[in-house]
């Protein structure tokens, strides 16, 4: 299953062991809940992007929790998620236990209760809202990586191998249809971007774009690991383009071959997340080459690609 629906699951688990912990056991509980939460490559990216946008520095924080933490207003809920964050940030870093942190003039039970109520649970429900984005959409591209290898990998190829140019055209024109059939409006082909043109953009006039690109990986055709490498280059560019904190490469294997990418998050969580300049960028395999049954494939050959050949190109 796509990753992200495991990960909101862990989430909620994390959150109910805190919420239901008792005075006793309330301290090790949200130490038990950070822990959880920064051993995560996605929720760290998500609490870095809060730093960036509203960053608290200890002795402001302290000042704020000083004058009563209950009277702190916020702006909107990423002002609060953010200051919640760093908040949690410097109790832990400074070893403090979070029950006695705060001057509120109320038991101490009245204080777990409001920190439960009114920091852990908006800042859970703002990771939730982020991922939500994240897991929709590889939801729908993993729906498509397995409609495809599953039911149509054979007619998709007949096609391929009918023409003579315009490759990625034909398998753009298939990934497109389907985003548009699965809810996704408007699932642009190459709209032009100061980087150039991607080969999906979907809802292009509104503040949440989705950028994806498509590569082939044939050696028939010579194309090979530098496909890859281009197409990483130009998800990144168009992410920022488009003020994204995500990007999608697609990658069609028309090869016997299996393709390594050394660099990315090591939990093995489908898909493949790599994490470059502050954001994430997800390269998804389609493999259109089991044409035969795998004890008559013999010893899979093996792409690899590093992590600094990945990247190499990215910044320029």
């Amino acid at each position: 299953m796509y990753y992200n629906h495991q990960l909101r699951a862990n989430i909620q688990e994390w959150r109910n062991r805190f919420l239901k912990s008792d005075y006793n056991l309330s301290n090790n509980s949200f130490n038990f809940l950070f822990d959880k939460l920064n051993n995560e490559a996605i929720i760290r990216f998500v609490f870095g992007q809060l730093i960036i946008k509203y960053q608290y520095s200890a002795p402001v924080i302290f000042e704020m929790v000083d004058h009563g933490i209950d009277r702190i207003t916020f702006v909107n809920d990423v002002q609060q998620a953010a200051f919640n964050y760093q908040l949690c940030k410097w109790i832990i870093d400074e070893k403090k236990d979070f029950r006695y942190s705060f001057s509120m003039g109320v038991s101490v039970n009245t204080t777990i209760d409001y920190f439960k109520d009114n920091i852990i649970t908006p800042l859970i429900d703002y990771i939730h809202d982020q991922l939500n984005e994240v897991s929709s959409v590889l939801y729908i591209i993993e729906k498509y990586k397995l409609r495809t290898e599953w039911f149509t990998k054979n007619s998709l190829k007949e096609k391929y191998n009918s023409i003579d140019k315009n490759f990625e055209d034909l398998l753009e024109e298939d990934l497109r249809l389907f985003l548009f059939d699965q809810g996704i409006d408007y699932p642009f082909s190459t709209p032009k971007s100061a980087s150039g043109r991607a080969d999906v953009i979907s809802l292009i006039d509104t503040e949440d774009p989705l950028v994806l690109e498509i590569k082939i990986y044939d050696s028939q055709k010579n194309y090979k690991k530098d496909r890859i490498i281009s197409g990483f280059s130009q998800i990144v560019k168009y992410s920022n383009d488009y003020h994204k904190d995500t990007g999608y490469l697609v990658v069609f294997n028309m090869d016997n071959i299996e393709i390594e990418i050394q660099g990315k998050e090591s939990d093995n969580k489908w898909p493949s997340r790599f994490l470059f300049n502050g954001k994430t960028y997800y390269i998804i395999f389609i493999n259109m080459n089991s044409d035969v049954t795998a004890s008559k494939q013999g010893q899979l050959k093996k792409e690899v690609i590093s992590f600094d050949e990945l990247t190499k190109n990215a910044d320029q």
